[in-house]
């Protein structure tokens, strides 16, 4: 067979991969606005809240997925970016720096601390790289409470900021934030997804898997290193201050580390090097806390879901893992393929129905 026989063939199957991630990525586009439309149109304001919380946290999920799940670079350092972000852009408002400037700068200044996380990333790998990142969500909480020591007002309860979409009510709000906010997540899925599905992801896959195979095969691992943890930084940053507006209080105790290990585990949960389960592991770590105090509420009372609800959440939060990792690496999106799989396989096909003509 000669060589010319074979191109072809090759573009066709490139172009069909290409085409089903388009369609795929595209219908989850379009279901998570259908989503969003369905809790935005018919839910309470609690509930609609915490729909509203769990777009939030896709965010940063989804830029975690790109640098852990996809580049192989641990990071327990989001809780820090979040800060900086939040603390950046209330800096920026107390500036009189209007809506959305402040968010854009907060963003900046945590993609400027990606860069020099990132230095440390060009010679460590695994636990000492998360530890170094570790190591900057420390710093990140002691410049923060040097700052909010530094403003009378904020050394109790924080800095307060007018809520966006205050004025339109309670429900009118969270519905505006729902549309703001699902508008935010499309655009970092669909810049997640180029990153991801192009040439950039295959050398991204390669560093994760093997460093100095990637370098021998021409690829700037420093460069991909060190530009993957800017860009994360700052979209990450970017959800920082979107939360100090959506919230109106950015205070310290807000940003503790137990927050960036509740990222790690939407991405563990949901799957690794997935769009979707960085998307399903945010629902799943957000929503499970308000299930899990239900559940406690109805088997011990009230003053039971309040104690020991958070506590039972962080049991579930751990047999989840340990279940995704022994069991199905995939995370739920993992799973969810596998299902999809298997019931393709066990389905006749159209010519075996009816035979073939």
């Amino acid at each position: 067979m000669t060589i010319g026989t074979v191109a072809p063939a090759g573009r066709l199957v490139t172009m069909q991969q290409r085409l089903t991630r388009l369609r795929a990525l595209w219908f989850g586009i379009v279901a998570l606005w259908g989503l969003t439309a369905f809790f935005a149109l018919t839910q309470s304001t609690a509930t609609l809240y915490t729909f509203d919380a769990a777009l939030m946290a896709c965010i940063g999920a989804i830029s975690l997925q790109v640098l852990q799940g996809t580049t192989g670079l641990p990071s327990v350092g989001t809780a820090g970016f979040l800060l900086i972000g939040a603390f950046g852009s209330v800096y920026m408002v107390r500036l009189n720096v209007p809506f959305p400037v402040d968010i854009f700068c907060g963003a900046a200044l945590a993609g400027l601390a990606g860069v020099i996380t990132g230095l440390p990333a060009l010679r460590l790998r695994g636990l000492f790289l998360a530890l170094a990142t570790l190591a900057t969500h420390f710093i990140a909480v002691f410049l923060g409470n040097y700052y909010q020591g530094t403003v009378p007002e904020a050394q109790s309860a924080g800095f307060f900021l007018p809520i966006l979409f205050g004025s339109s009510g309670l429900l009118g709000g969270e519905r505006y934030w729902a549309v703001l906010l699902v508008g935010c997540v499309t655009v970092v899925i669909i810049g997640a997804s180029r990153i991801m599905g192009l040439r950039s992801g295959r050398a991204m896959r390669m560093i994760r898997d093997n460093e100095h195979v990637a370098a021998a095969f021409g690829i700037s691992v420093p460069g991909y290193k060190l530009v993957i943890f800017t860009i994360t930084s700052a979209v990450i940053g970017f959800e920082g201050g979107l939360l100090a507006h959506f919230s109106g209080n950015v205070v310290i105790d807000d940003f503790p580390i137990l927050l960036a290990f509740q990222y790690v585990v939407m991405i563990v949960v949901g799957g690794l090097d997935s769009i979707a389960g960085a998307v399903i592991g945010a629902g799943v770590v957000v929503v499970l806390p308000i299930w899990v105090a239900n559940l406690v509420k109805a088997v011990g009372g009230g003053a039971s879901a309040t104690v020991d609800g958070p506590n039972v959440a962080l049991i579930v939060y751990g047999v989840l893992v340990i279940i995704f990792v022994s069991s199905s690496p995939g995370g739920i999106a993992g799973l969810v393929r596998s299902i999809a799989g298997a019931l393709r396989r066990r389905l006749p096909m159209p010519d075996q129905v009816y035979g073939e003509h």
